[in-house]
């Protein structure tokens, strides 16, 4: 690639880091983990459960020192907490994506700096 390429590249990617930064500056909250709804049986022998009428709660697992925690989501907070879940993976995505897009930005820099160095006068 030559010089001019090399700077058309970089312009590029500086518009994507952009738009990667404005994802990462929301003011969202983030909730780390997942929402699902958790379906099971109780145990107990004449429960409607045993028939395959399993109980249900929505529930939010979080990664805990290597282990998933579930806590459950309280009534009316399952959109809010599905919401900020969602963010929260938008947002990982995005920083990913960034730690790519420097990594490129970095050998394009280096590529354009070959490019224009010249060797010293004799």
């Amino acid at each position: 690639m030559d010089s001019s390429q090399l700077r058309k590249q970089i312009q590029q990617n500086q518009r994507e880091i952009g738009e990667l930064l404005r994802v990462l500056k929301q003011r969202r909250p983030l909730i780390r983990g997942n929402v699902y709804n958790l379906r099971r049986k109780c145990g107990k022998a004449r429960c409607r459960c045993q028939d395959g009428h399993l109980h249900e709660s929505w529930v939010l697992s979080v990664p805990e020192k290597g282990r998933k925690r579930m806590r459950t989501i309280p009534k009316g907070k399952r959109a809010q907490w599905q919401s900020m879940t969602e963010s929260y993976r938008r947002f990982r995505r995005a920083r990913a994506q960034l730690v790519k897009l420097f990594t490129e930005v970095l050998k394009l820099v280096d590529q354009l700096e070959r490019e224009r160095t010249v060797p010293p006068p004799e």
